[in-house]
């Protein structure tokens, strides 16, 4: 995927319905058109396009409810985009009604907003979210490739193949209660291809996925992005289906500006629109009717706006009243097509009696149907099947899971269909830092995580971080469970890096060490679920502190470190990078048997718990306690711990305070003011905190018995990661502005 594709298909996306000059509504005589070849026995058959449109297109459920109310049957259904997965869904069976049920209740942010929800995440996916704190991702596996789409698609598929379970196994989308068809873009031809059978779920997931947006679906050597722009109206799908009457429905959009039309994002979108607005002359010439719904004073992305999209739709069939009616039945010939419609219904779900897993290896199918065998031989519960697929995709293995219903030897049975990454493992993960807490002294870092995947074994990983700038390291890891599917593990490691280390007071900078270490060792560990882990292991290496410039904090030191450490974390949280609801806690007890310049061994333990709580639709407060002690032992060669700096006292210099014993709290707010593109990252906040702290027994004069200061500022969360700019002021003068990207929490 190369840069221009994914604007253009976010353009796609902003931009699916494109205004024009359009023909005149048909006029409706007594004898409707086509009616002279239609035999006098029967009925006119009544077609029914639905554009693409994002969010727009919920407008459509609206119009379906007046056809409702006012008698009017559909024989023929076809879609495009949202115009697909809303005629996809009605195509079931189910009503208007239903269909707003569906949109109201949907989590559209979490259906939109792009990969597992992070809860769901396994730990090890939950450590690379918080330690490489932006959405770039780089697949290996044929060359350096982004992936597909910035949204596997897993929650947009798991809701289809839970609304069109009992149609799994449809011979035909002819079969349905109302014959449906979708149109999507198929990729290697480049031509329009129309869903008319095979999975109901997948063809609707076809005719959605918006280039980069979502990742396309691949069947055999065919890969399926949205029909927007081969076919956005598909009318002439609905007439091949054999209609008489061919009614589209077509949403109006606000006409293009010459202001909108400015950068190269503006050109290329008015680009796209005219190649949209192409296939749509083309739907609206091939209907008899156009209903024209009047959407400009809505965009793509509302789907918080479903109620007055559904009104709007209602109100604007409303207006074609006098021409619809023409199609209108009686009470006995609608209940007879109700009738008819209902004798396709399928409602029930069948109990699974086995399952069958597709698209992974050996050891990936004994540990799904691990996953899934206590839905073996029971009523399915799809929300809780749901929940373990999520789970599933939450390991980092598969771009999405989905499942329907199969036959075998007349027994029912689960298929759950696995959907491997065509660009990783191996997977690379670019980091940057750069750290404005001194304004007058930037630094920047750029890093990357390397992660390979079964190299020692299935579940084995070999995860490899790398930094230049102003730390310079490398640090490698291999994870290997004892068994495949066990949850104790060992983890050999080995680690090396060389940093400058700065002090300042205040503004004024102090010392400016360079530090050097490296260590190598071995962890046992016990994962004990996806939410925290337990380990411990001893590792030994050498330590070199050597001051360069300015007035000696501590004393240079070199030699050789041993230490034996234990670290438990535990993860609730909501989110990576910016939580807004839930807890983590993190502790790390090391005991160092050899240190350079302690006078004796020494043990040393560092705590960390963060707590969110929303209290409002768009604020959290969030609470955040650390602290760390050497227990005593001050004889330790060089101090343990610091603070100062952004989010460690704020307003203070860059390590400012220094000892063996310290603790800092820090109590905030965070208020979401706007939502970014998805191309540039997602939520901007306001946030404002107040720390205090205490570092105990710090060598500088007039320390205060608590330091406190409060900061300020703008914080959003990138693509690159999380950028915070704001000021903080302090106690005993002290006040500066600074600006972060990267760690935040």
């Amino acid at each position: 995927m190369r840069l221009p594709l994914s604007l253009a298909a976010l353009l796609l996306f902003s931009l699916p319905c494109a205004p024009q000059e359009k023909p005149q509504d048909p006029t409706v005589s007594a004898l409707p058109p086509f009616a002279a070849t239609v035999p006098q026995h029967r009925r006119l058959r009544i077609g029914v396009a639905l554009e693409g449109g994002g969010a727009l297109g919920l407008a459509h459920i609206g119009v379906l409810k007046w056809f409702e109310e006012h008698h009017i049957p559909i024989d023929y259904l076809a879609g495009t985009s949202i115009g697909g997965l809303v005629g996809g869904l009605y195509a079931t069976g189910k009503s208007a009604d239903d269909l707003s049920a569906i949109v109201q209740t949907a989590d559209w942010s979490l259906l939109l907003g792009g990969g597992t929800p992070y809860p769901a995440l396994s730990f090890r996916r939950k450590q690379d979210a918080r330690e490489v704190a932006n959405s770039i991702q780089i697949g290996l596996r044929e060359g350096a490739t982004l992936p597909p789409g910035l949204n596997s698609g897993q929650q947009i598929n798991l809701m289809l193949d839970r609304e069109t379970l009992p149609y799994s196994g449809l011979a035909s989308f002819d079969d349905l209660p109302i014959p449906f068809r979708c149109v999507s873009t198929e990729l290697i031809s480049g031509r329009a291809h129309v869903f008319q059978d095979g999975s109901l779920a997948n063809a609707m997931r076809a005719t959605i996925s918006i280039p980069g947006v979502f990742a396309p679906v691949r069947e055999d050597n065919e890969i399926f992005v949205d029909g927007g722009i081969v076919n956005n109206l598909p009318t002439d799908v609905v007439r091949k289906m054999g209609a008489d009457i061919v009614i589209a429905v077509h949403l109006q959009v606000t006409p293009a500006s010459p202001k909108q039309i400015q950068s190269a994002l503006g050109v290329l979108g008015r680009s796209v629109e005219l190649v949209i607005a192409e296939s749509e002359i083309r739907g609206m010439a091939g209907a008899d009717l156009i209903v024209r719904v009047d959407v400009q004073e809505f965009t793509t992305s509302d789907y918080d706006k479903s109620v007055p999209l559904i009104k709007r739709g209602y109100d604007d069939a409303q207006e074609k009243e006098q021409l619809l009616n023409t199609y209108s039945l009686d009470d006995a010939a609608w209940q007879e097509y109700l009738g008819k419609k209902a004798s396709r219904e399928r409602t029930k779900v069948p109990t699974p009696m086995f399952v069958k897993v597709e698209g992974t290896d050996k050891d990936g199918t004994t540990n799904i149907e691990n996953f899934v065998k206590a839905f073996v031989g029971k009523p399915l519960r799809v929300r809780d099947l749901d929940g373990i697929l999520t789970r599933l995709s939450g390991t980092g293995r598969y771009e999405s899971v989905t499942y329907a219903f199969i036959q075998d030897n007349g027994r029912d049975g689960l298929l759950i269909q696995v959907h491997e990454k065509s660009y990783a493992p191996p997977l690379l993960q670019p980091s940057f830092v750069v750290d404005g807490t001194q304004t007058d002294d930037v630094t920047f870092t750029m890093g990357a995580r390397l992660t390979f995947m079964d190299v020692a074994g299935y579940r084995s990983e070999w995860r490899t971080d790398f930094k230049i700038g102003q730390t310079y390291s490398v640090a490698t890891e291999l994870y290997r469970p004892f068994r495949p599917l066990g949850k104790v593990f060992f983890a050999p490691y080995v680690n090396a890096s060389q940093q400058t280390f700065k002090i300042y007071f205040k503004s004024d900078p102090r010392a400016d060490y360079r530090l050097d270490s490296a260590e190598g060792g071995i962890d046992l560990g016990y994962g004990i679920s996806r939410f925290s882990e337990i380990r411990a292991g001893y590792g030994i290496g050498y330590y070199n502190a050597t001051l360069r410039l300015g007035t000696p904090d501590f004393a240079s030191v070199n030699g050789r470190v041993g230490a034996f450490h234990i670290k438990y974390t535990l993860d609730h949280t909501n989110e990576a990078v910016i939580p807004t609801r839930g807890f983590y806690f993190r502790s790390q007890f090391n005991y160092f048997d050899t240190y350079p310049g302690a006078l004796e061994s020494f043990p040393s333990l560092t705590l960390l718990t963060q707590y969110f709580q929303p209290v409002s639709e768009r604020g959290s407060l969030y609470l955040v306690a650390e602290g760390g002690s050497t227990f005593g032992k001050n004889q330790t060669g060089v101090p343990q711990f610091f603070l100062g700096g952004v989010g460690r006292l704020s307003a203070y210099g860059l390590n400012e305070l220094e000892g063996n014993q310290y603790f800092l709290a820090r109590s905030g707010y965070l208020h979401k003011i706007f939502t970014l593109p998805p191309f540039v990252g997602r939520q901007v906040y306001l946030s404002g905190y107040a720390e205090v702290g205490k570092m105990y027994g710090d060598p500088l004069p007039n320390v205060p018995r608590l330091s406190v200061d409060g900061a300020a500022g703008l914080l959003a969360e990138t693509a690159l990661g999380p950028v915070f700019i704001g000021g903080s002021v302090g106690d005993t003068g002290h006040e500066k502005w600074f600006f972060q990207l990267g760690r935040v929490f």
